[in-house]
C-alpha cells in the first residue's frame, strides 16, 4: 500500500496533470480578481487565514480557487519532491563509475526540482506566517520592535519635479532618514521608495498613500512605512540563486559530448 502511494505520488504523469490544473485554476483566479478586485485587494497586505476570516468565507462563489490553488500546490509540491528523491536514489550509486561531470549533469535536473519544492514552501511560508506592520510617518515617532529593536522617524523629504514643464510639481521621491536602534548598535539610514532597508531579520519598505478627502493636489501625499518579517524570502531568494546557476551551468554542459 505505501508502495503504491509512493509510485503515485511520483508519477511524472501526475505531475503534468498537475501543472495542468494548477495553470486552469490560476486562470479561474485571474477572471475573478479582474471583476472583483475590491474582494481580492486586501490579500495584498493581509495573510491569507486573516483575509478568509473577513472576507473568503462570506463569497465562497468567488474565493474557492484560493483553496483549491494552496491543495493543488502541495501536492504538485509533493510529487516534485518524491520524483526528484527517485532520480537521486536511481543515480547515487552510479556516481563512481560515470565520473564527477557525467555525474552532475544527470542529478542537475532533479536539484532544481528540489529548489523549486523549496522555493514553493517559501511563497507559503511567506502568505500564512509573515508579520507586517503599516504605520504612518510622524516626525519623532519611535517604532518599538520585538528584541529591543526599534525605529525612530528623524526626518522625511518629498522631492517634485521642477522640469520639464509637462512633470513640474509631479511627485519625483519621498525618502525618511530612520534611526535603527539594537541592543548591539545604532545606525542612521535612509530611506527611500522602492529602496528598501534589510535590518535585523525585517524588510523596512516606504510607501505613498493619497489621504483622504484631500482635494489639493498640491498638498503632500501621505507616507508610511511597512514593516516585514517574512520567513519565507530568504528561501525564495538563496534557492532561486541556486536554482538559476545550475540552470546557467547545466544546459552547455549537457550539450558538450
Amino acid at each position: 500500500m505505501v508502495k503504491r502511494i509512493r509510485d503515485f505520488c511520483g508519477d511524472i504523469k501526475v505531475n503534468f496533470w498537475l501543472i495542468f490544473a494548477v495553470s486552469l485554476n490560476l486562470a479561474a483566479g485571474a477572471y475573478y480578481i479582474k471583476f472583483n478586485p475590491a474582494l481580492f485587494k486586501s490579500l495584498n497586505h493581509s495573510l491569507v487565514q486573516d483575509w478568509f476570516i473577513q472576507y473568503g468565507q462570506y463569497q465562497p462563489g468567488q474565493s474557492w480557487w484560493i483553496v483549491l490553488l494552496f491543495v493543488l500546490a502541495f501536492f504538485l509540491g509533493l510529487n516534485t519532491f518524491v520524483c526528484a528523491c527517485k532520480r537521486i536514489a536511481q543515480l547515487w550509486p552510479q556516481r563512481k563509475q560515470s565520473g564527477f561531470r557525467a555525474f552532475s549533469v544527470k542529478i542537475s535536473p532533479s536539484l532544481i526540482h528540489l529548489c523549486f519544492v523549496i522555493i514553493l514552501a517559501g511563497h507559503f511560508f511567506s502568505l500564512i506566517v509573515v508579520d507586517e506592520r503599516n504605520i504612518p510617518v510622524q516626525l519623532n515617532q519611535k517604532i518599538i520592535l520585538s528584541g529591543d529593536n526599534s525605529v525612530e522617524i528623524i526626518s522625511q523629504e518629498i522631492e517634485r519635479y521642477t522640469a520639464p514643464v509637462v512633470f513640474e510639481g509631479a511627485l519625483k521621491q519621498c525618502s525618511v532618514v530612520l534611526k535603527l536602534q539594537s541592543p548591539q548598535k545604532s545606525e542612521i539610514k535612509e530611506l527611500r521608495v522602492l529602496s528598501p532597508i534589510y535590518w535585523q531579520g525585517l524588510s523596512i519598505h516606504l510607501d505613498v498613500f493619497t489621504k483622504k478627502n484631500s482635494q489639493n493636489t498640491s498638498e503632500p501625499p501621505g507616507l508610511k512605512l511597512i514593516i516585514k518579517k517574512d520567513p519565507g524570502v530568504a528561501l525564495v531568494i538563496v534557492c532561486f540563486a541556486i536554482l538559476c546557476l545550475l540552470m546557467f551551468w547545466y544546459f552547455p554542459q549537457r550539450k558538450k559530448p
